[in-house]
């Protein structure tokens, strides 16, 4: 295995088990099957990377951990033995890096779908002309498993079968198990310096927990991001311009009334589930098809909508 080192060595991302996979490869995306490919050429014995896909499939494959450098999982064998399999990959020099971020850096598009938390179909092959192997390569996979495998057997086989589908989901996997978090990745490249880079970066927006690492025993999550700032009063604004007619028949005011009103309760009840207690705060009744006309007709200016209502409840205008 080769050496390297990296400022997010402890970074660790663990995956919940993945439901049988039934009716559909499973390698979907581009990082997914170039990644079995990598398997298949490190593999001696083409039954085992078979016996893996079926184990994978099967869902006996538990709980993935990612960091830099392995992957770990928990794999069930038929008879419901737990092997522990580890497959270690070889992690980018920082050089590497160096060169993969610089590269970015200077290719617009590329950092614009990092930024995205997209990784753009054509990076592996422009890293590759820069001298950087993303993928890994022939030796680069090196399994480590519980039932004493000299090679890749089919717990480590069905690990990295389930390692695709996670790049499926997220290929940002791929860059954390060769070294970077998505995290430290983006940190380097905003850093890096602007040449090839649009005059306006745009913002991050915070990653966030998939609801699978969340509820993974132990996981350990991160705090609540900071509540919306309040939101301004709801205005009464047209629905049609002059460039848009509205059809036949169709209340324009009574439309831009009941706008205004649902704007409006919806700026209290977010300004309501923002303060202090309001967990404890009990929800309070619904309100009748009556009730709800009434609370309509007390805010509508008076004329045309009012007496439309109250004639609706066969009320006089005025009650």
């Amino acid at each position: 295995m080769g050496t390297a080192t990296y400022r997010d060595a402890a970074q660790e991302r663990v995956f919940e088990a993945l439901p049988p996979l039934r009716g559909r490869a499973f390698a979907r995306g581009r990082w997914a099957r170039a990644w079995l490919a990598a398997l298949e050429e490190s593999a001696l014995d083409g039954q085992q990377v078979k016996a893996g896909r079926g184990y994978a499939r099967a869902g006996a494959v538990g709980a993935v951990a990612v960091r830099p450098g392995r992957l770990t999982g928990l794999v069930h064998d038929k008879d419901g033995t737990a092997y522990r399999a580890d497959v270690l990959v070889r992690p980018l020099p920082d050089g590497d890096w160096e060169r993969l971020t610089d590269l970015v850096a200077r290719r617009t598009e590329h950092l614009a779908a990092l930024l995205d938390r997209d990784l753009p179909p054509h990076l592996a092959e422009d890293a590759a002309a820069a001298g950087v192997d993303l993928m890994p390569g022939v030796g680069d996979l090196d399994p480590r498993c519980a039932c004493e495998a000299w090679d890749h057997c089919a717990h480590t086989a069905a690990l990295c079968h389930q390692v695709a589908r996670l790049l499926d989901e997220d290929p940002f996997v791929l860059l954390l198990v060769r070294g970077r978090s998505e995290e430290a990745l983006l940190g380097e490249l905003r850093a890096c310096g602007t040449a090839g880079a649009p005059e306006r970066t745009p913002e991050v927006a915070p990653r966030g927990v998939p609801a699978r690492e969340a509820f993974t025993p132990g996981r350990a999550l991160p705090p609540l991001p900071a509540p919306p700032p309040p939101v301004e009063a709801a205005e009464l604004v047209p629905v049609f311009t002059a460039q848009v007619a509205p059809p036949p028949g169709l209340d324009v005011a009574a439309l831009e009334f009941l706008a205004a009103d649902a704007a409006g309760r919806a700026r209290r009840l977010l300004a309501a589930a923002l303060s202090p207690g309001h967990g404890r705060t009990p929800l309070p009744r619904p309100l009748t098809e009556r009730q709800d006309a009434e609370r309509l007709a007390s805010s509508a200016p008076p004329g045309l909508m009012a007496d439309r209502l109250a004639s609706a409840y066969e009320a006089p205008s005025g009650d």
